[in-house]
């Protein structure tokens, strides 16, 4: 006799294979039922793991003034989301934080703020550890652990603060790319987790999860058109790679070679660089001059063969864990600067290999200066002429996509010279004050410098010692692309400095730039 909701129920079997076939359903049933606990008991508790681990991060940030570096264009206030990891520290997108006046952060479900500063940035990989000071904090949170590297199909949440709300928000999804990608905050490229599920404003720096553990963290959407729904995420090989470069104390950064490529599919370009047929790679078309030649380890006119172990492919990608193929430049990425990579090429038809040790990443190689957190950019002023060295944040914040000068692109992905020293930059006219003094140069605003006072001109240090050490009657500044010169009277520009720095509200300290 069993009873449901109160009734008395009578069950009689007609048959011993009745009695077992009933026996084995009530068994089945309850089986299930206690994995589906089991199971929601887990998800509840991993929810409630992840949920006590997210946090909301508040910042007041300014913005430069790209034409009149001086002085700040203005400030704002944003929002972002982050994730306690172990040690009690925050990580979350280094672009939430971004060029931060202050930083407050909230758990989630508190309605009080905390105040935080930054531990250790890494603008290549946007990723940033953020602390804080006040162990009441952390009180009643819990570290999310992190998890294994996605495959392609794994289910993931995304947990957030996007606009719109003042909840935590989450949206669910599958990892369904992984590739090798352009960082819209650095400018760099590194691996990115493709995501279907929406990611927002507000929602940038919040952990993505798959199977309760941290998997990536949400970072910038894609807005081009036709684009739906589609997400991305720092992955967990580069948040390894970040919180094991931070170990020793010191970011520094994500390594990188100064090399460019070729595709090697066409015959006639294998057969004249004397590769096999079973042989597959990429032609090194430019080698820095003041690095790599210099060590004789790879040079323009070798063919790449295999990085690490892994064969190049003669469109320059290498097999990857997705059973797909990615840009060999991946495998630079994922290793540490001062740690060594295999390298096996082809030169004069002779196969060499040896170990080639990382010492560098692309704001020390980069001719233009990538951005970082708190740039602001350098500028000399002369007869109310602007001068800077090209930055990256000065290109897209003057321009419109399409309107970027020509000889910038084409200055943009090159090497400096000499790898590692501040020489090697590019200075350009920015803006000009008017003034009678400069009357009919606007021709040369946004264009390069060559020389002052007969001096090439590589930074702006060189140009300051250059006008400083001016003996003549006349200041004489090149230019390139146009050919032309800018020319000043020396005493009358000193003269004007005091009305230049009243007018326009220079800086005029000890270590002024005017």
């Amino acid at each position: 006799m069993k009873q449901l909701f109160g009734q008395k129920v009578s069950t009689t079997y007609n048959s011993l294979t009745d009695y077992f076939e009933g026996t084995a359903i009530k068994i089945k049933t309850i089986i299930i039922a206690l994995i589906y606990f089991v199971v929601f008991s887990v998800s509840a508790k991993e929810d409630n793991d992840t949920r006590n681990s997210v946090v909301q991060i508040f910042t007041e940030s300014f913005v430069p003034d790209y034409l009149y570096p001086w002085q700040i264009d203005y400030t704002e206030s944003n929002s972002g989301s982050g994730v306690i990891i172990k040690g009690n520290r925050i990580l979350t997108a280094a672009h939430v934080v971004d060029n931060s006046l202050s930083i407050y952060v909230r758990k989630t479900g508190s309605d009080k703020r905390y105040k935080a500063k930054i531990e250790y940035i890494s603008d290549a990989s946007d990723l940033v550890i953020i602390t804080v000071d006040n162990n009441d904090f952390y009180t009643d949170t819990k570290p999310l652990l992190l998890g294994q590297v996605s495959n392609l199909g794994d289910e993931v949440t995304t947990w957030g603060f996007p606009i719109g709300g003042s909840q935590l928000t989450i949206t669910k999804g599958i990892i369904s790319r992984i590739d090798f990608d352009r960082y819209t905050h650095s400018g760099l490229d590194n691996l990115v987790g493709q995501i279907d599920a929406a990611i927002n404003s507000g929602a940038s720096g919040g952990p993505a999860i798959v199977d309760g553990k941290l998997a990536g963290i949400t970072f910038q959407l894609d807005s081009s058109e036709g684009a739906s729904n589609i997400g991305y995420i720092i992955p967990l090989s580069v948040i390894s790679q970040f919180l094991k470069d931070i170990s020793d104390g010191e970011v520094d950064g994500v390594p990188s070679i100064t090399i460019k490529t070729q595709t090697m599919h066409n015959p006639q370009m294998r057969k004249t660089y004397r590769m096999k047929a079973d042989m597959s790679g990429v032609l090194v078309t430019k080698s820095n001059f003041g690095h790599e030649e210099k060590q004789g380890l790879i040079m323009a006119g070798d063919v790449l063969l295999e990085i690490d172990g892994l064969s190049v492919g003669n469109d320059g990608t290498v097999p990857f864990l997705t059973g797909d193929r990615i840009s060999l430049n991946y495998l630079f990425t994922r290793k540490q600067l001062g740690e060594s990579i295999s390298i096996r090429l082809l030169r004069n038809g002779i196969e060499q290999s040896f170990n080639y040790q990382l010492n560098y990443n692309d704001y020390q190689s980069m001719l233009v200066t990538r951005h970082y957190s708190g740039f602001i950019p350098d500028y000399a002023v002369i007869g109310g002429l602007v001068f800077q060295e090209l930055s990256r944040d000065y290109i897209v914040n003057t321009f419109g996509e399409d309107e970027y000068p020509s000889w910038m692109l084409i200055l943009y992905n090159d090497f400096k010279e000499n790898v590692g020293i501040k020489k090697d930059k590019v200075v350009f006219l920015a803006t000009i004050l008017p003034d009678e003094i400069n009357i009919d140069y606007e021709d040369y605003i946004d264009k390069r410098i060559t020389s002052v006072n007969g001096t090439s001109i590589n930074n702006l240090d060189e140009l300051r010692e250059a006008i400083k050490d001016n003996h003549s009657d006349f200041h004489i500044i090149e230019f390139e692309n146009p050919l032309g010169k800018i020319i000043l009277n020396k005493q009358l520009a000193h003269d004007k400095e005091a009305e230049f720095i009243d007018r326009y509200n220079i800086d005029s300290s000890p270590n002024t730039n005017i």
